[in-house]
């Protein structure tokens, strides 16, 4: 892990050592002497200063990038942020030259001033380009190390692999920037903006690949960790995937806002990143883009259609021949169960009777379904295993319900009541008009209807008036007629 360490830092400062200094361009002896010749009454206090500063960046620059080749780890630290501080530096002092710049020289110190400035502006636009190629070198040269890295160490990689890629966007900003400068000021750069434009294009294209390759990698690694869910390898290397693919989605955000400032269509890169992200927000503003993506979807569906229309459509059309005929079926089943339970000799209760008829009618309707959902293509066995989740949570959600059920099969077993007999339950005393498993309606004698729970019926005492036909009737009479004949005395006898 420490050599590891070292080739990654290493890699990441090496971008600085191998970046063009200013010396290293043709043009760069002319800038120089426009830095060093800084004469304020033929230039300006200001832009005297100005100058200075650039001039003390580049030699900075220049020196620090001296000392990195034989700087140790350690060094090497310190030097890489002095560095970039020097191209902070620069990237902010550069565009200020366009205060000073003399659009119409009149008099020799403002044309003196204008071939200084024209000077700088013609090495640092070659020296941009170089940078940000150098730059994109060396973060290809870092992702070439992910195969040889272990999984401890793709987060540092990735981290260092992000920061370039942010010193890299930078640029890539600063470039253009420095181009609206330049045609601002009536400098005439045809070559530059076209080679800026094609810079943005491969960019954009680079980005579209890494975008798509790091979704492959995050859900191959979800799949992997579905059969492994303990494999703490598998979790970093899905953290560090992640984290490089949020980096090249920001990088992509921002090249297509920078081809849209050049000119350059974006609608196809606009609809990619609509669909990545899944974020239709962020792409209202862009007709095209979500324009482009509503066609494709449009033309996905009519493709889906054409394709797999007629299939489906046979398979609904037999869906629903089988619901038909199983619902014809399933009438005649529950005529047929009806008339053979009326005509068997059997004395069964009618709930019972009207149980076994709508149950076998139920039956004939569930076996239907299924086979016309086997039909469709679906797999029964998750959907069956469903239902019985879903019932498991019911019967807890329900227990009132199901006592109430229960009650109503001991009742169905036992007929201690029928429809039709007159009973006394639950203090309630009238006709019974109808039976369900849940429970018991009863007509009482002043014509009120009462719905009686099974579970406080079977709970209680049951009094079934009507289920004998001969019982005891206690009548008292009271008889007005006086006794004519006298009562006899009973004596005990005496000894």
């Amino acid at each position: 892990m420490k050599r590891l360490s070292l080739v990654i830092f290493i890699l990441s400062f090496a971008i600085v050592a191998a970046s063009p200094t200013m010396a290293q361009t043709p043009d760069s002896t002319a800038a120089r002497d426009a830095l060093t010749d800084t004469n304020p009454e033929t230039l300006g206090e200001q832009a005297a200063a100005l100058l200075d500063d650039i001039r003390q960046n580049s030699d900075d620059y220049r020196a620090y990038q001296e000392r990195m080749l034989s700087a140790s780890l350690e060094d090497s630290l310190v030097l890489q942020i002095q560095i970039e501080t020097q191209i902070d530096n620069f990237i902010v002092n550069l565009p200020k030259l366009a205060n000073y710049y003399p659009r119409d020289p009149q008099t020799d110190g403002e044309r003196d001033l204008q071939n200084r400035i024209d000077a700088i502006y013609a090495f640092t636009t070659q020296d941009i380009w170089k940078l940000i190629g150098n730059l994109r070198v060396q973060i290809d040269g870092l992702r070439a190390q992910r195969a040889s890295t272990d999984p401890a160490g793709r987060g540092k990689l990735e981290y260092l692999i992000t920061r370039m890629s942010q010193r890299l966007d930078i640029l890539t900003r600063f470039g253009g920037e420095h181009l609206q400068t330049l045609e601002s000021l009536g400098i005439e750069v045809p070559e530059h903006r076209e080679h800026y434009r094609q810079l943005l294009t491969e960019r954009a294209d680079e980005l579209r690949g890494r975008i798509l390759l790091g979704t492959e990698r995050m859900t191959g690694y979800q799949n992997e960790l579905k059969n492994q869910a303990g494999n703490s390898d598998l979790v970093l290397l899905q953290l560090a995937t992640r984290s490089s693919l949020d980096a090249n989605t920001a990088s992509m955000e921002q090249v297509v806002t920078l081809m849209n400032l050049a000119g350059l269509d974006t609608s196809a890169h606009r609809t990619f990143l609509l669909t990545i992200t899944q974020d239709l927000a962020s792409g209202l503003l862009d007709a095209r883009a979500t324009a482009t993506l509503l066609h494709r979807m449009w033309d996905q569906t009519l493709n889906w259609i054409t394709t797999n229309g007629p299939i489906y459509l046979v398979k609904v059309l037999i869906f629903l021949v089988i619901m038909f005929a199983g619902r014809m079926l399933a009438k005649l089943v529950r005529k047929a169960v009806d008339k053979s339970l009326g005509r068997a000799r059997v004395n069964i209760s009618q709930l019972l009777r009207r149980t076994l008829v709508s149950t076998a009618h139920n039956t004939i309707l569930a076996l239907a379904l299924m086979i016309a959902l086997s039909q469709l293509g679906l797999d029964l066995g998750p959907l069956l295993a469903g239902f019985g989740v879903i019932g498991f949570i019911l019967g807890f959600a329900m227990q009132d319900s199901l006592s109430n059920f229960a009650s109503g099969l001991m009742i169905l077993f036992y007929r201690p009541y029928d429809v039709g007999d007159l009973v006394d339950i639950s203090g309630v005393f009238g006709k019974v008009e109808n039976m369900s498993l849940v429970s018991t309606s009863i007509l009482t004698l002043d014509n009120q209807k009462l719905v009686v729970p099974n579970s406080k019926i079977w709970g209680d005492v049951i009094k079934n008036v009507t289920d004998q036909h001969v019982r005891r009737v206690d009548m008292v009479l009271a008889s007005a007629i006086p006794m004519i004949f006298p009562t006899r005395s009973r004596c005990s006898p005496t000894f």
